[in-house]
């Protein structure tokens, strides 16, 4: 939730990942604009017409993971898990570094693999991976552009890192480790007050059968000062079906 917010900043400021990298011609300055101006725009087809035409006309650009990443990121909102899994690893085919691709990646994992699944272990340990690659990762990325202040750079490091915490916590919910998932999210909010990981915690107590800890977890979620209107009426839902359950 936070973390695209804060990225949109960032790249506003002069983009995340550019003060390394460079732009060889014109034409592909261009591209790359162009891709800004589509994820300004926030909509995901535009996105991933943008990414492409920059990895296919600019074959050696430096920024191929960039825009595979933000591609990956465009498939996932369409809902559409499995391009969004192939432009993510291709991402990470083309820089090992590009930490965001590890995030989504061990989120997708994580969101869609169920308790009951034959390979669930398998993809779980995978997630697992992505998961603590990219917190590794986003903790030592050094700041990419010199106008991104410090203060902002490390609210962006500490979001991308949260979101990871947040996928260790979906893993030990589908394996019913429920006080290892909510110790996992606390890891995340203490980087990053997302009230949609509160949701998660209180979740996973639900689960759990812990009514009047999964209550709190809601409480917090709704009284969040970044809490938005969604996110208060299914913590308000949620607290419902916590209430009914016996005490």
């Amino acid at each position: 939730m936070r973390r695209f917010a804060i990225f949109t900043m960032l790249m506003l400021a002069g983009t995340l990942a550019f003060a390394q990298k460079k732009v060889k011609t014109k034409a592909e300055g261009q591209a790359i604009m162009a891709l800004q101006q589509a994820q300004q725009g926030g909509d995901p087809d535009a996105i991933i017409k943008a990414s492409d035409d920059l990895v296919t006309k600019f074959a050696d650009t430096e920024f191929k993971a960039y825009a595979l990443g933000v591609e990956a990121d465009a498939y996932e909102k369409k809902g559409d898990h499995a391009k969004a899994i192939v432009y993510g690893e291709q991402a990470l085919e083309a820089d090992p570094a590009e930490y965001s691709a590890d995030i989504l990646l061990a989120n997708i994992y994580a969101n869609t693999t169920g308790a009951n699944d034959l390979d669930k272990e398998e993809k779980l340990k995978k997630a697992e991976k992505y998961a603590n690659d990219g917190i590794a990762a986003a903790a030592k990325a050094p700041k990419p552009n010199p106008q991104i202040t410090d203060e902002q750079w490390s609210q962006a490091q500490k979001s991308e890192q949260a979101q990871g915490y947040q996928a260790l916590g979906t893993i030990a919910q589908v394996r019913k480790k429920y006080d290892d998932a909510v110790a996992a999210y606390q890891k995340g909010l203490d980087l990053d007050p997302d009230p949609v990981i509160m949701l998660r915690a209180g979740r996973a107590m639900l689960t759990a059968r812990k009514p009047a800890e999964a209550i709190a977890w809601f409480d917090k979620a709704a009284a969040s000062p970044l809490a938005n209107d969604q996110v208060k009426q299914i913590a308000a839902s949620d607290k419902k079906r916590a209430e009914a359950l016996p005490k």
